[in-house]
C-alpha cells in the first residue's frame, strides 16, 4: 500500500528542528531502553488482530533498514536510480515477524543501523544530494531518505510507547 499525503506529513513533522542524523544515532538506544524491562509475553503481544506487537514492529525497522542500506548505496552509485517500494505487510508475512524473538530483531537493527550510519558519515556533499526515483514518493535524495527514515523511527518508537504503557 502507497505512503499516503497524511503519512508522510507526520513523518516529516517528527523532524521539526531535529538533525535526522542524531535521531538515527539515538533510535538504538532509545528502542533498547524501551524494550528491556518487558516481559516475552508483552513484545510479542499483539495490541489488537490488525497491529503488530512490539515484535514485529522491530522485525519491520531491521528490515526496512535493509531496503534503505541498498537504496542509500545505489542512489550514490547509480544516482537517478529508479527505487522500488515493498509491501510491508507481505515482507512481514514472509518473514514470519511474529515468530521472530523481538531481541535477535533490536540487534539485527542495530546492526544495520550502524553500518548505515558510518556509510553516511564519510560522503561528501555532493553524495548527500544524490537521489533515486522511488515509485511512491518521487525524487529523494540520499538526505532526504536520512530524515524520511530518522521520522519512520519516531513514528514508531511512539506506536511501541503506546502499546507498552
Amino acid at each position: 500500500m502507497p505512503d499516503t499525503p497524511e503519512y508522510l506529513a507526520g513523518i516529516r513533522q517528527h523532524l521539526e528542528g531535529r538533525d535526522p542524523m542524531e535521531l538515527q544515532r539515538q533510535s538504538m538506544d532509545v528502542l533498547a531502553e524501551l524494550v528491556s524491562n518487558a516481559s516475552g509475553e508483552r513484545l510479542t503481544a499483539r495490541p489488537s488482530k490488525d497491529k503488530w506487537s512490539v515484535g514485529e514492529i522491530l522485525a519491520h525497522l531491521a528490515e526496512d533498514e535493509i531496503a534503505t542500506a541498498w537504496r542509500y548505496r545505489q542512489m550514490v552509485e547509480h544516482t537517478g536510480i529508479e527505487l522500488a517500494g515493498f509491501d510491508q505487510d507481505l515482507w512481514a508475512r514472509l518473514g514470519q515477524y511474529g515468530s521472530r524473538t523481538p531481541h535477535e530483531s533490536l540487534e539485527l537493527f542495530r546492526l544495520l543501523r550502524a553500518a548505515n550510519l558510518r556509510f553516511l558519515e564519510e560522503l561528501t556533499p555532493a553524495q548527500w544530494e544524490c537521489f533515486g526515483i522511488h515509485a511512491e514518493r518521487g525524487r529523494i535524495s540520499v538526505r532526504d531518505l536520512a530524515g524520511h527514515m530518522a521520522g519512520h523511527d519516531t513514528n514508531h518508537i511512539e506506536q511501541i510507547r503506546r502499546i507498552l504503557r
